[in-house]
């Protein structure tokens, strides 16, 4: 079954401007980089954290039992033993001696002297304010992301909460940038990110203004997870598991970026090093030239690894992939020419996107199962709420007749009385069936619904395959035969407008829109 609207046949046609060019060779954005392991000895298990020092080639490396440092001969050393450490930032000459660094642990923070050992520091009193996930430096002020929400310090020792308007949630991570106004501080607090200005206090760093950024995507998928400024061509970026939130300049609104990772990848890190982006997930590296992709695996161990801690300093980039460090340069001797591989066409976005757009489109997403879901398994504890009025009216009329015998006259005499009286009552209750909180009926009637929602997305998901590759087919036909007959060239022309068109009938004319570059 092909589906094509007026409409859709209409923006195809507009494409044939557009059709794409025969794939090419040019190298990718893996290409030309060596990965080289790290002789880090036996300094712990998985990777977490990686800091450059401040001497060329040193690096320090965290992971489950603490902190380890590697200097450029290869001379290791270990320098706190305290772990597991979730993050590491060598603190500037302005807050500390040269290559003191400050650890973040789920047992508390760190300042560690490099010559080994190190003092305990405590943000705020409690255990939640112990519990470090980040830390970030810049422009003389540090802040660290806690369970119990995020502390700032002007010097590294004395900590304060920067706002009362700040939330005191979890915090999951934290970027600092320096501005003309001040310090300006990115919070995940939760599934939300904040915003905030900070200025020098008596006390140390305060917030002057606090906000709550709207982010296009990611409550879904449980929130921000990084956050990146200064990226190249943008002003902030937000990472997601499964995408990009951008904010193009200072003010602006941000916009979603909606990448083609590798399926069940969920992103951890993002960092620009060496005119790539490398975006750490637990199912690999992936290197890009720009955040829309295409998102290619790093070549080796590190592109198939689970990879939690990025760094990056002139002589190269560092990767903790497991339980290995690995050290990532640029290659000096060109590669073998790269053979050609399928791409998609010229101006077409991916397949995943595609399926993506239609999906939305026809409301077919997860979310509409999901919410029924839990609005079944909420039900249970919804009561049956039950509202009763009544009015109740009685009236008495009594008649009472008397004689009386006075001085010889017969006397008759007649009382009479009439009582009304009005009664009201109101009574509300609330009753609840337990039985239902733990299994609902119609549980059954939403799984029913789920799998004619699956039925009716895989055959719609088929279509769009369909219409999708046929057209890439056409286009790379009408690619290798420049030299046909005009009459046949057109037909091919013809053919894949139609296409289009067929796909921007699913897509609501989004295919079209992102073809022409539109938001």
């Amino acid at each position: 079954m092909h589906c094509f609207g007026r409409q859709g046949a209409i923006l195809g046609a507009a494409a044939l401007l557009g059709l794409a060019a025969a794939p090419t060779s040019v190298a990718g954005p893996a290409e030309g980089w060596a990965f080289q392991r790290v002789e880090a000895g036996a300094l712990g298990e998985a990777v977490a954290a990686l800091a450059p020092g401040p001497a060329p080639g040193s690096l320090a490396i965290g992971d489950a039992r603490g902190v380890g440092v590697v200097a450029d001969d290869g001379e290791r050393r270990r320098l706190l033993h305290r772990g597991p450490v979730r993050d590491l930032a060598f603190l500037p000459p302005g807050l500390a001696v040269a290559g003191e660094l400050l650890v973040a642990t789920a047992d508390g923070l760190w300042r560690v002297r490099p010559t080994g050992g190190g003092s305990p520091i405590s943000p705020a009193p409690g255990s939640a304010a112990r519990d470090v996930s980040r830390v970030a430096v810049a422009g003389g002020v540090v802040a660290v992301a806690t369970a119990g929400g995020v502390f700032v310090s002007g010097d590294g020792v004395h900590w304060r909460h920067p706002s009362p308007r700040l939330p005191r949630a979890e915090a999951r991570s934290v970027a600092l940038r320096a501005d003309p106004r001040g310090t300006e501080c990115f919070a995940v607090l939760g599934t939300h990110l904040w915003r905030l200005l900070l200025e020098e206090g008596v006390d140390g760093p305060v917030a002057r203004s606090v906000g709550r950024e709207q982010l296009p995507v990611g409550r879904e998928s449980g929130g921000p997870v990084d956050v990146v400024l200064g990226l190249s061509g943008s002003d902030a970026v937000v990472v997601l598991a499964d995408a990009f939130a951008v904010r193009d300049r200072p003010g602006a609104a941000w916009r979603p970026v909606l990448p083609a990772l590798p399926p069940g990848a969920r992103a951890q890190r993002l960092l620009p090093a060496h005119g790539r982006l490398w975006l750490a997930t637990d199912r690999g590296l992936l290197i890009a030239d720009a955040l829309e992709g295409p998102w290619e695996r790093a070549p080796g161990p590190a592109g198939r690894s689970d990879v939690r801690a990025l760094a990056s300093d002139a002589s190269g980039l560092y990767v903790g992939a497991g339980d290995t460090v690995w050290r990532v340069r640029a290659e000096a001797s060109p590669r073998l020419p790269r053979q050609p591989v399928l791409r998609t066409p010229e101006g077409d976005p991916p397949i995943e996107h595609v399926r993506r757009a239609t999906l939305a489109q026809l409301g077919l997403g997860p979310e509409g199962m999901n919410g029924l879901r839990r609005g079944v398994a909420r039900r249970g504890w919804l009561p049956i709420v039950a509202l009763r009025l009544a009015r109740n009216r009685d009236r008495d009329t009594l008649h009472d007749r008397d004689e009386a015998f006075v001085s010889g006259d017969v006397r008759r005499t007649v009382d009479r009385e009439r009582r009304t009286a009005r009664d009201f009552e109101t009574s509300l209750t609330f009753s609840w069936d337990l039985g239902d909180v733990l299994y609902h009926p119609e549980q059954i009637d939403v799984s029913r619904e789920a799998r004619e929602v699956i039925k009716l997305r895989d055959d719609v998901l088929d279509e769009v395959n369909q219409l999708y590759f046929e057209r890439r087919r056409v286009v790379a036909e009408l690619a290798d035969r420049p030299d046909a007959p005009a009459a046949e060239r057109l037909r091919l022309q013809l053919r894949a407008a139609e296409l289009a068109a067929g796909l921007d009938s699913w897509t609501g004319g989004w295919f079209s829109r992102a073809r022409a570059g539109a938001p």
